[in-house]
C-alpha cells in the first residue's frame, strides 16, 4: 500500500513540475480547459437536480397501482397506464378548469403588464411633487403580506356580491395588485431609467405628447422588461392556490390548483368508498394525481419554453445574470 501510494504521489508531482515548465499560452489554455469540464459538469449537476422530479412525476405518471406498490419498480413501468391521464382529466374537470385558470392567468398578465408599465414609467420618467413618497409607499406594498388583506377583501366582494367571478382576481390587476404589482412597477421603473433622457426629447421636438412617447417610444424599448412581467405574472397566477379558491369556490369556477388537491375525493367517488380512506387506498390514486400534476403543469411549460429567450434576455438587463 505503501509503494501504491509513493508512486501516485511521485506521478501527481511530475504533473506538477510539467505544468510549471509550461509556457503562459500553454498554462492558459489547459486552465481553460479544465474550467470549461468543472462548469459543465456543474450544469449536469444542476439539470439532474432540477429534471429529476419532472421525470419521476412522468414515469410515475404511467404506472399502474400495480407497478407503484411494487418495490422492485422504481423507474420504467412494466405497463403503460394511459387510464391514469383519462381519470384524471375527468377528476379535474380539466376543460372548464382549464378555461377558468387560463382567463384569470391570461388576463391578470396583460392587464398587469400594462398598468405597472404605466406606474414605473411615471415614477421612472417624471419627477413631480410626492414621487419619493410615492416610492416609499411602493416599498411597503412589498413588505405587507397578501394574508393580511384577505378577509376585507373578501369581505368586499361578497358585499357586491362578486365572489364566484373573475372580478376580484381581474379587477385589482388593473392597478397593479398589491405585493406582485409592486415589484413588477420596480422592474419597469429599472428599465425605463436606463433609457437616455435624449429619446425623449427628440419625441417632443418632433411634436409627440407624453401618452405617444409612451406607447411609440418608450414601450418598444422595454420589450424585455414586457417579457419578464407577463410570464412572471401568468405563471404566478397559474399557480397561485391561495386568492382564487377563496373568491372562487364553486365547482363551475375553480381553477386547477384546487381542483387537484381534490382528485383523490374523486377517485374514492367513483370506487365507491365512504369515509376516511385508507393509505393503501391513496396510494392506489398515486399514479393519478401524478397525471392530474403533468396535466397541470403542461401549459406553463408552453409558456416558459416559448418566452424563454425574451426572458433570458430580460434578466441579463436586470443584472441578474451576466
Amino acid at each position: 500500500m505503501t509503494k501504491v501510494f509513493g508512486r501516485v504521489s511521485d506521478f501527481i508531482r511530475g504533473l506538477v513540475d510539467r505544468y510549471r515548465n509550461l509556457g503562459y499560452k500553454a498554462k492558459k489554455k489547459i486552465t481553460f480547459i479544465i474550467g470549461r469540464i468543472f462548469l459543465y459538469y456543474v450544469l449536469i449537476e444542476l439539470a439532474y437536480l432540477f429534471l429529476l422530479p419532472f421525470i419521476y412525476i412522468l414515469t410515475t405518471s404511467m404506472m399502474s397501482y400495480q407497478d407503484y406498490m411494487d418495490p422492485t419498480v422504481e423507474w420504467i413501468p412494466t405497463s403503460f397506464e394511459y387510464q391514469n391521464f383519462v381519470d384524471a382529466w375527468i377528476g379535474l374537470s380539466y376543460p372548464r378548469s382549464f378555461l377558468n385558470s387560463l382567463i384569470l392567468s391570461l388576463g391578470s398578465a396583460l392587464l398587469q403588464s400594462v398598468s405597472c408599465a404605466i406606474i414605473g414609467y411615471a415614477l421612472g420618467r417624471f419627477k413631480f411633487k410626492g414621487r419619493n413618497l410615492l416610492f416609499v409607499f411602493l416599498i411597503l406594498v412589498l413588505l405587507i403580506p397578501p394574508q393580511t388583506t384577505i378577509l376585507s377583501s373578501y369581505g368586499m366582494w361578497a358585499t357586491f356580491g362578486l365572489t364566484n367571478t373573475y372580478a376580484p382576481i381581474l379587477v385589482p390587476c388593473i392597478f397593479g395588485l398589491g405585493l406582485r404589482g409592486a415589484l413588477f412597477a420596480l422592474i419597469y421603473m429599472y428599465f425605463f431609467q436606463r433609457i437616455p433622457d435624449a429619446m425623449d426629447d427628440a419625441a417632443r421636438i418632433d411634436g409627440a405628447g407624453p401618452f405617444r412617447v409612451f406607447i411609440q417610444i418608450m414601450l418598444p424599448l422595454v420589450k424585455s422588461a414586457i417579457s419578464i412581467v407577463f410570464i412572471f405574472s401568468f405563471v404566478w397566477h397559474w399557480n397561485d392556490n391561495y386568492e382564487a379558491p377563496t373568491y372562487m369556490f364553486k365547482q363551475n369556477m375553480m381553477t386547477l390548483q384546487p381542483k387537484l388537491e381534490k382528485i383523490q375525493t374523486y377517485y374514492a367517488e367513483i370506487m365507491g368508498y365512504t369515509g376516511e380512506a385508507s393509505d393503501f387506498d391513496k396510494a392506489m390514486t398515486e399514479p393519478m394525481l401524478f397525471a392530474g400534476c403533468l396535466l397541470v403543469m403542461i401549459p406553463v411549460l408552453i409558456v416558459y419554453i416559448a418566452g424563454q429567450n425574451k426572458l433570458a434576455s430580460g434578466i441579463e438587463r436586470l443584472g441578474v445574470i451576466e
